[in-house]
């Protein structure tokens, strides 16, 4: 056993000599090296070099690896005091990055910034005042989204003072939750009064200048939703578009371009197929494959799926985060701008599948009244939580639709009837199909006319 704990320390000398740090560790973790007295020393040495190639790849730039050095170094629990130098040189750095994304006007990555800090044991009373500015800046925009503008203003108020007012992004922040306040409080009067006459053509109207202001203001829309079902929606007639999902060659001759998806209970929801999508008005003769019922452009943006992900670029003005941008890659739960007003928020709810969600959030709408945008990859998970392109409280076994060359197919665990009759446990769907079972019932329909 001795001999054979010495040709382990022997080895593990000759990995760390040649820079085989991974292999060392492996080597000086074996219980044959664990008490031998020449274990302690490379123990030391092995923790140093860790170090020493951390500072080396933060020199060039790679914190992640850094990181990854840094851990496998005190995972060694020598006491090296150069992990306290590695560490507080990464800490600075994060904290830094954290100062740079709320300067750029970008809370929500500054808060997952604090959040990667936090889980590798990043304590200073710095990033504790970062961490506070960030909270308060999300409260703040979910508060005005609501339309509780004095507490949003209140809270920006609250987070100022902590900068003394040297955080030129969050100043504009402030100046834009003023003016969406002033832009509010005029049309939310004048709703009240047009839902109590119950004139709806107004009230569509007037609740989208509400919610163009507070796009999650509860009762514009309760107001919204009761005049779309007072109120024929405008149709649309389109046809085949150049470049657009018709002709996507990734689309399979059984799959229409798009489809609507609606499900008892939950909602309506335009599915997407083409890998490339446009955005742009809703006009008689549209021709695009999201038809938005706002002041945009005939034709506004585009949004292509590729290998980096999805991939947004201008046609007119747009922002994302706030930020006017001409091209860029969407990070789960951006906020899109289009023009001045129209908003929707990119998801990636399903980490397992690449299909993305839009919801709009700034109370504009489509030509059908739909509750989101689908944008179907290979699959689209109807479940009950969080991790589900559509959420559907209290289903048991998920649902899921997918891609075939034949058509639209359908995979359960359940007992469902596809228009009436026993569904198998993987099937396809017909272009217009009903499905229905004990915990849930929705219909597919190609998108024609009424869209």
């Amino acid at each position: 056993m001795l001999g054979f704990a010495w040709l382990t320390l022997r080895q593990a000398r000759e990995a760390l000599k040649s820079g085989r740090l991974e292999e060392a560790q492996r080597l000086l973790s074996q219980p044959a090296a664990h008490n031998h007295r020449g274990a302690g020393e490379l123990l030391l040495q092995l923790a140093r070099a860790f170090v020493e190639r951390g500072e080396r790849q933060l020199g060039h730039d790679d914190a992640e690896g850094a990181w990854r050095d840094l851990h496998q170094a005190e995972h060694l629990q020598t006491a090296e005091k150069s992990c306290d130098r590695l560490r507080q040189a990464l800490a600075r750095l994060g904290i830094a990055e954290v100062r740079a994304l709320l300067q750029a006007g970008e809370p929500t990555r500054a808060e997952e910034a604090v959040a990667r800090l936090r889980q590798r044991s990043v304590r200073s009373p710095e990033l504790q005042v970062l961490e506070e500015a960030v909270k308060g800046w999300l409260e703040a925009r979910d508060l005005a989204d609501r339309g509780e503008f004095p507490r949003a203003l209140e809270t920006v108020n609250r987070v100022r003072r902590l900068f003394a007012g040297s955080l030129q992004a969050l100043e504009v922040f402030h100046g834009d939750l003023e003016r969406r306040q002033q832009a509010f409080a005029g049309p939310l009067v004048r709703l009240h009064e047009v839902t109590d006459a119950g004139r709806w053509r107004e009230v569509l109207e007037v609740a989208g200048q509400v919610l163009a202001a507070a796009p999650q203001h509860a009762e514009a829309l309760r107001a919204r939703g009761r005049a779309w079902q007072a109120v024929e929606p405008v149709t649309v007639a389109l046809g085949p578009r150049a470049g657009s999902a018709e002709t996507d060659a990734s689309i399979g001759e059984g799959l229409p371009p798009r489809f609507l998806l609606w499900i008892d209970g939950v909602g309506g929801y335009l599915v997407c197929l083409g890998s490339r999508l446009t955005f742009g008005q809703a006009t008689l003769d549209a021709r695009v494959d999201v038809p938005l019922v706002a002041d945009v452009s005939r034709l506004h943006a585009t949004l292509s799926r590729d290998a980096e992900g999805y991939v947004l670029e201008a046609v007119r003005s747009i922002q994302v985060n706030g930020q006017a941008v001409t091209r860029a890659l969407l990070q789960p739960g951006d906020r899109v701008t289009l023009g001045t007003s129209c908003q929707f928020r990119f998801h990636l709810p399903v980490p397992v599948s690449a299909t993305a969600r839009l919801d709009l959030v700034s109370g504009h709408r489509l030509p059908v009244a739909v509750d989101g945008i689908l944008l179907m990859a290979d699959t689209l998970v109807l479940a009950d939580g969080v991790q589900a392109h559509v959420s559907v409280p209290d289903l048991k076994n998920p649902v899921v639709l997918f891609r075939h060359k034949d058509g639209l197919g359908l995979r359960h665990d359940g007992s469902l009837r596809v228009d009436g009759q026993k569904c198998p446990e993987r099937g396809l769907l017909p272009p217009h199909a009903t499905v229905t079972g004990d915990e849930v019932s929705f219909a597919v329909e190609p998108v024609g006319s009424r869209l």
